[in-house]
C-alpha cells in the first residue's frame, strides 16, 4: 500500500528526494493522515474535557448571582423538565434571557436566549443560529428548583454556578463535535499555508543546481519530511500541548535543510 511505502521513504533521507513520481492525490491523502496525527493530542483533550466549553453562562453567574425566585414545583429528572405550572416563565440575567417551560413555537434565533423545553434545551445566539442540548448530558441526578431557592449567601452563589455548569454540559456533544471540527480544520489550514510557503523557499535552491524540483514535486518532498516531526509532535503533545507545534514546524525545517545539504548535490548536480 502506498501509505506504508511513503512512511518508509520518510525515514530514508537519501531516497525521499527521488521518490516523487506518484500521483499528487496520494500525497494529499498522506498529508491529511499526518495532520490528523498532529491534531490528535488536542482532539483527545477536547473529548476528555467535553469540548471548548460555552462558559458564558457560568461566567455571568460568577460575576453576579441571579436574584430569581424559581417555580418550586419544577424539577429536572430522568432527562426531562417537569413543572406543575402552565405557561412560560421568563427570567433575564445580564444579556441572556431564559425561558422556562418553553415550547418550540416560541424559539427565536434572532434573540439571544436559552429555552428550557420539556425534553431538551435550545440556545439561540441572536444572529440566526442555535444549538440543541439534552438534560441527561448535564443533569445526571435529580435537580430541584426548590432546593436552589432555599439557599442563601455564598451557598446560593455556589448553587447557581453549579446550575450554570449543568446547563452548559447539556450541550457538550454538539460542542465536542464543533470543537473537533474547528481544531482539525485549523491544523490542516495552517499547515497547508506552511507547506506552500516552505515550498516557495525551497525553490531558492534552484539557483545552485543545474536542475531542480518542479514546484509540485517540492511539495511531495516536503510531505515526506513531515512524517518524523508529526510523530514527535504527537508524542510531545501529550506532555506539553503548547510545545507540540514548535516541535513539528522546527522539525520539518531542520529535516528539509539536512536532506538538501547532504543529498541535494548528488541528486541535482
Amino acid at each position: 500500500m502506498f501509505i506504508t511505502r511513503f512512511f518508509k521513504t520518510s525515514f530514508s533521507f537519501q531516497t525521499m528526494l527521488t521518490e516523487v513520481k506518484e500521483p499528487f492525490w496520494k500525497y494529499i491523502l498522506y498529508f491529511l493522515i499526518l495532520m490528523m496525527l498532529v491534531a490528535f493530542p488536542l482532539n483527545y483533550s477536547i473529548v476528555m474535557e467535553q469540548g471548548f466549553r460555552i462558559n458564558f453562562i457560568e461566567e455571568s453567574f460568577v460575576e453576579e448571582t441571579p436574584d430569581w425566585v424559581l417555580p418550586e414545583s419544577c424539577e429536572i429528572q430522568a432527562g426531562a423538565l417537569s413543572c406543575d405550572e402552565t405557561g412560560v416563565i421568563i427570567y433575564t440575567h445580564q444579556d441572556l434571557t431564559y425561558y422556562l417551560n418553553a415550547n418550540l413555537d416560541m424559539v427565536d434565533e434572532n434573540e439571544k436566549g436559552i429555552y428550557l423545553l420539556e425534553d431538551r434545551l435550545i440556545y439561540t445566539n441572536g444572529v440566526g443560529a442555535s444549538m440543541t442540548g439534552y438534560y441527561h448530558q448535564g443533569f445526571l441526578d435529580r435537580f430541584s428548583f426548590r432546593s436552589l431557592n432555599l439557599l442563601e449567601g455564598t451557598e446560593r452563589s455556589a448553587g447557581y454556578i453549579v446550575f450554570a455548569e449543568q446547563l452548559q454540559n447539556c450541550f457538550s456533544p454538539y460542542i465536542v463535535f464543533f470543537s473537533l471540527l474547528v481544531n482539525s480544520a485549523t491544523t490542516i489550514g495552517i499547515n497547508i499555508v506552511f507547506i506552500l510557503l516552505l515550498s516557495l523557499v525551497l525553490q531558492l535552491f534552484r539557483f545552485g543546481y543545474s536542475k531542480f524540483f518542479k514546484y509540485i514535486d517540492s511539495l511531495k518532498f516536503l510531505i515526506y519530511t513531515m512524517t518524523i516531526p508529526a510523530i514527535l509532535s504527537f508524542i510531545v503533545g501529550f506532555v506539553s500541548m503548547a510545545f507540540s507545534p514548535v516541535i513539528y514546524q522546527f522539525g520539518v525545517g531542520i529535516i528539509t535543510m539536512v536532506v538538501m545539504l547532504t543529498h541535494g548535490k548528488k541528486v541535482f548536480a
